[in-house]
């Protein structure tokens, strides 16, 4: 609990934890607005009220996976800010254990990149409450809750995910191209290629857009879930291995 308790004090002491929490939570909520806005203005007016809540919970939590990026740099900001500036000989002569510090700075993360869904979707949720107030929506289905469930862990992997670049890479830059790569460039590339979209189902974008309706489902449920895990999991694993060594 000590490492975690320092690095949540590093996270929180830093004004680029906030700027870019703030500008990923400002981004986001006035792009889930705006969709929402438009979506509901299109919907028929035989809308049933479990369609209705079900529309407002897709149209957020799109909102809430635009906000991956600004929060992925935030995990590779986190550690590759150390190593340039030299503070993490400091934290290592701290705790020798280096897996103990990553791990630490995974939990703290994690958790800010939970808060920072939860900024996005409850506000994002009462006004699309608000604007499709007319559809009597219902309160959240239980098939909504797979939508929230894919959304938040989607931004969660993406944040460990930039961690663990930060780590392997050390070097701030390169761990942001390469993340911006992973994200939005490979699944784009691998859709022009031969066979390149199976390959496209184990990148961490399309599982997490079925998750919550925007592409066809070609896999089970928990196999997206499993996929995106292993995002967050797997790099930081590697991570944690090569800081050993």
């Amino acid at each position: 609990m000590d490492t975690v308790n320092a690095e949540w004090i590093k996270l929180r002491t830093l004004r680029s934890t906030w700027w870019t929490m703030g500008i990923a939570v400002f981004v986001a909520l006035v792009l889930t607005a705006l969709g929402a806005g438009a979506v509901i203005s299109r919907w028929d007016p035989g809308h049933a009220p479990d369609q209705a809540a079900m529309g407002i919970v897709v149209a957020v939590y799109v909102g809430v996976i635009l906000a991956q990026l600004p929060l992925g740099m935030l995990g590779v900001m986190t550690i590759s800010g150390e190593h340039a500036s030299g503070m993490i000989d400091a934290t290592h002569v701290a705790t020798p254990a280096r897996s103990r510090v990553l791990l630490a700075k995974a939990v703290v993360l994690a958790g800010a990149a939970v808060v920072a869904s939860l900024l996005i979707a409850v506000p994002g949720y009462l006004y699309g409450r608000v604007v499709a107030a007319e559809f009597n929506p219902s309160a959240l289905p239980g098939e909504a809750w797979p939508v929230i469930a894919g959304g938040t862990l989607m931004i969660v992997a993406t944040t460990l995910l930039g961690l663990a670049l930060g780590a392997l890479l050390r070097n701030g830059a390169a761990a942001m191209a390469a993340l911006m790569a992973i994200i939005l460039l490979v699944p784009f590339v691998a859709r022009m290629l031969p066979g390149g979209e199976w390959g496209n189902y184990l990148l961490p974008t399309y599982p997490a857009l079925q998750l919550i309706g925007q592409v066809p489902a070609i896999m089970p449920g928990w196999v997206a879930f499993t996929v995106l895990g292993c995002w967050a999991v797997i790099p930081l694993g590697i991570a944690a291995l090569t800081g050993r060594r």
